[in-house]
C-alpha cells in the first residue's frame, strides 16, 4: 500500500544549513576599525607636521629679527676693522707658507760642491716669490774640474737652472814654488721657492733633575771658607 505521505501537498524541505552572515557581517567590522585606525593616524599625522612647521617658522622668523637688529647695531667702522685685520691675517699667512729655509739653501750648496772647489764671493738675491738667486765666484784647479762642478749643481735636486759664465784660467807663481794654473768663473744658481720651504721644528720640553745635594760637602766648603776669612783677617790684624 502507498505511503499517505508522498500525495501530501506540502512540499519536502533539504537539510538545514547554518547561515554565514554573521561571519561575513563581523570580518565588515573588523575592516572599518581598522580603516578608521589609519584614518585618525593621517589626521594626527598631518596635524602634526602642519603644527611642527608653524613652529619652524617662528623660530626663523625669530633669527630672522635677530640677525636683522644685530646688524644695524654694528657700526660700519668696526666691520671695517675687521675686514682690515682679515686682510693682513691673510697677508701674512700668505708670507709665512712663502718662507724659506736658508739653512736648506746653504746645505744644498755644500752638497753639491766638489773638494777641488773654492769659493770665495756669495750672494743671495730674491725675485719676488717665485725663487732665489745665488751668485757665487768659484776657483778651481782646471777646466774639467769646472766642467765636473757643472754637473754636480745640474744633478742637485734643489737647484733648478746654473748658468756658468767669466770662465778664465790665470797662472800664478809664488817665490821658489812651480806655476800655479786657477780657473775662475761666476756660478749663477736658480733655486725655486718650493724647494726649500720652511718648515719649523717641535721643539720638545725636556725635564729638569734635581738631586739632593750633598749637605756635607757643602758644610766643609763652608767652614774651609770661614777659616780662610778668619786667617785673612788675622794677617790684617798683624
Amino acid at each position: 500500500m502507498p505511503d499517505p505521505s508522498n500525495n501530501s501537498f506540502i512540499p519536502k524541505r533539504g537539510p538545514v544549513t547554518r547561515s554565514t552572515r554573521g561571519t561575513f557581517s563581523r570580518r565588515v567590522y573588523v575592516f572599518t576599525l581598522i580603516s578608521y585606525v589609519f584614518l585618525f593616524a593621517t589626521l594626527l599625522a598631518v596635524g602634526g607636521m602642519y603644527f611642527y612647521t608653524q613652529h619652524l617658522k617662528n623660530q626663523l622668523d625669530a633669527e630672522i629679527v635677530a640677525f636683522n637688529k644685530e646688524t644695524n647695531s654694528f657700526s660700519k667702522e668696526n666691520m671695517q676693522k675687521v675686514l682690515t685685520f682679515n686682510s693682513r691675517l691673510k697677508q701674512a699667512s700668505s708670507r709665512l707658507d712663502k718662507s724659506i729655509s736658508v739653512t736648506s739653501i746653504f746645505k744644498a750648496l755644500e752638497a753639491a760642491t766638489i773638494n777641488t772647489v773654492e769659493i770665495e764671493d756669495l750672494t743671495l738675491a730674491r725675485v719676488a716669490d717665485e725663487k732665489y738667486i745665488l751668485t757665487a765666484s768659484i776657483n778651481t784647479d782646471s777646466f774639467d774640474s769646472t766642467i765636473f762642478q757643472r754637473g754636480e749643481y745640474n744633478r742637485n735636486q734643489t737647484i733648478d737652472q746654473v748658468t756658468i759664465s767669466g770662465l778664465q784660467k790665470t797662472v800664478v807663481s809664488e817665490g821658489n814654488d812651480p806655476k800655479q794654473s786657477i780657473v775662475s768663473f761666476t756660478a749663477v744658481l736658480d733655486i725655486p721657492v718650493s724647494s726649500v720651504p720652511y718648515r719649523p721644528v717641535p721643539q720638545t720640553s725636556s725635564s729638569i733633575i734635581i738631586q739632593n745635594p750633598d749637605i756635607q760637602s757643602i758644610e766643609s766648603a763652608s767652614t774651609e771658607g770661614n777659616t780662610g776669612a778668619a786667617a785673612v783677617v788675622n794677617d790684617e790684624t798683624l
